[in-house]
């Protein structure tokens, strides 16, 4: 009888250490299909393209990236915590590595009084001209290798995405390029690419 009862005080802990144990490792682990879109995207790096391991995607509108790729191209190194299941991401000597913009202006070269984010305030003279902001899609785009386009339309002053910039599409045969530039700095603030 009381082999019985050791025995099943025995199996009653084996039980219950297997369900504390188990059972969070399983709650924590939630897998899901979703549909994402491949468009050929690539990284650029200051100007530098970089194969990534894995094609970036877009889902839900918004792009994806493996972290690893995208830390290594900026000199960084990845390293997943099993442990805490923190990924931790190092960077070289303690240097923070930076993607600048395309062009910047300094802050003193803006004009008095504007604001580049009150959408009620239209630049009246934007520290980054048409012309300039054309010149930085042409440049970006050479820094992918693409030397075949043309602009598509005009160029055109709208308020997206919190600030002013300068709108202008460019395309070849095969795509079209979306340009969204702060009309203030030259950032170039977004890209979108389809194919025509």
């Amino acid at each position: 009888m009381r082999k019985e009862r050791l025995k099943g005080m025995v199996f009653g802990i084996i039980v219950t250490l297997t369900l504390v144990f188990a059972v969070p490792a399983i709650a924590n682990t939630i897998t899901t299909t979703i549909q994402v879109t491949y468009r050929g995207l690539c990284i650029s790096v200051n100007g530098q393209t970089v194969v990534p391991e894995q094609e970036p995607f877009i889902f839900n509108g918004r792009t994806f990236l493996a972290l690893r790729d995208v830390a290594e191209a900026l000199g960084a190194e990845v390293r997943m915590n099993e442990i805490t299941n923190v990924i931790e991401i190092t960077t070289v000597a303690g240097i923070t590595p930076t993607v600048p913009p395309a062009t910047t202006v300094p802050p003193e070269t803006l004009p008095a009084g504007v604001s580049a984010t009150n959408r009620n305030q239209r630049p009246t003279n934007p520290a980054i001209t048409r012309e300039q902001a054309e010149d930085i899609a042409v440049q970006w785009l050479r820094g992918q290798g693409i030397t075949d386009t043309r602009r598509d339309g005009s160029v055109v002053m709208d308020f997206e995405r919190g600030r002013w910039i300068w709108e202008l599409e460019h395309q070849n045969r095969t795509y079209e390029w979306d340009f969204y530039i702060d009309v203030m700095t030259g950032e170039i603030v977004h890209t979108e690419r389809d194919r025509r």
